[in-house]
């Protein structure tokens, strides 16, 4: 059991009687105080210079001063704060892995703007956990194409918040989003003008509400294709290596016809690549592939696939303006359209 002296003792009760605001001015003298306290003048002088140095008092010749306790001296430190936190699923890390190229180049954006980005992979109980605490002063939560649930729970709390990605219906949060549903449908004509007649589009088992737009956007395009009869098909996969390799090869033994392969990101590219020819079914020539939403650095293969790549820096320089606006003015953008892929071979 450790023990503490009669001024530490002193000094955290008079603490104690400052934040419960029960110690209020004008003070007595130190020879009449130290009476009604009981203690000796040495021990309350004692006391008294602790709190000094801690901010909580000044000791003048004429009396002694109260300050702004120190938990107000640090809120006001606190509201110049200026912090992004990006929240993520992590059922869904392997998706992450996609965007760590992203994080960087926003990460040091933000940082020459004065503003902090941190990053957590966040389970249901933690995302919960931080939609109900209350507001931090300065602080923006980006959160990373989280299932509608989370983001009406975030938007039912009134958190200041932007998504990277989709928002789903009826929920009123501002968002930075990438035209994924576009970039489907072109893929999709573009490999329809090839010849192929059947067409599959292979993504991540998701509920982000981006995904049903996007998988709405490739049955259309196929319906309305009419210069041949085209077979559609999902093959959806979780990123675990075990369900990739059974997709992989579900997918490898079902090509027959000459077949266009649509894959979206996260869903590695390489994998189906590999997959394909390990099958004996030439690329492209058997089966186009074609990379969606990937990072450039994802599709450097040979022969080079066709491929709509993630718009990272159009991406990043939205979402610094949308932190810059709110730190500024305290307010987030309203509506904005959808950043297009970029298509790097026609």
């Amino acid at each position: 059991m450790q023990l503490h002296s009669k001024p530490h003792q002193l000094a955290e009760f008079l603490r104690q009687s400052i934040r419960d605001n029960t110690l209020t001015l004008p003070l007595p003298g130190v020879r009449l105080w130290s009476q009604q306290l009981g203690v000796s003048r040495r021990t309350l002088h004692a006391a008294l210079h602790t709190l000094q140095s801690e901010g909580w008092l000044t000791l003048h010749p004429r009396g002694t001063r109260l300050n702004p306790p120190p938990t107000k001296l640090a809120s006001k430190r606190q509201s110049t704060l200026k912090q992004v936190r990006w929240l993520t699923d992590a059922a869904h890390r392997q998706n992450q892995q996609t965007l760590h190229h992203t994080f960087d180049l926003l990460y040091e954006r933000l940082k020459v703007r004065g503003i902090s980005l941190k990053a957590e992979s966040c389970t249901p109980t933690r995302l919960r956990e931080i939609a109900r605490q209350p507001n931090v002063s300065g602080e923006l939560l980006l959160l990373g194409s989280l299932p509608p649930t989370y983001q009406r729970l975030f938007a039912a709390m009134a958190k200041p918040a932007l998504v990277l990605g989709e928002v789903a219906t009826g929920i009123e949060l501002p968002s930075v989003n990438v035209d994924q549903a576009g970039a489907v449908r072109h893929a999709t004509f573009r490999a329809l003008r090839q010849g192929c007649s059947r067409v599959v589009l292979v993504h991540m088992n998701t509920t982000a509400p981006g995904m049903r737009s996007t998988r709405n956007a490739f049955t259309a395009a196929c319906k309305e294709w009419t210069r041949l009869e085209v077979t559609s098909q999902f093959i959806t996969t979780h990123l675990d290596r075990p369900s990739l390799h059974n997709t992989m090869r579900r997918l490898a033994t079902r090509i027959i016809e000459p077949t266009a392969i649509l894959v979206l990101s996260p869903v590695p590219i390489s994998m189906v690549v590999t997959a394909l020819l390990q099958h004996g079914i030439a690329v492209p020539k058997q089966a186009e592939v074609i990379a969606l939403l990937h990072p450039e650095s994802a599709v450097q293969l040979y022969p080079t696939p066709p491929a709509y790549l993630w718009p990272m820096k159009p991406v990043v320089r939205q979402i610094t303006a949308a932190c810059e606006q709110f730190f500024t003015s305290g307010r987030l953008p309203v509506g904005g359209e959808a950043i297009a892929a970029e298509l790097s071979k026609d």
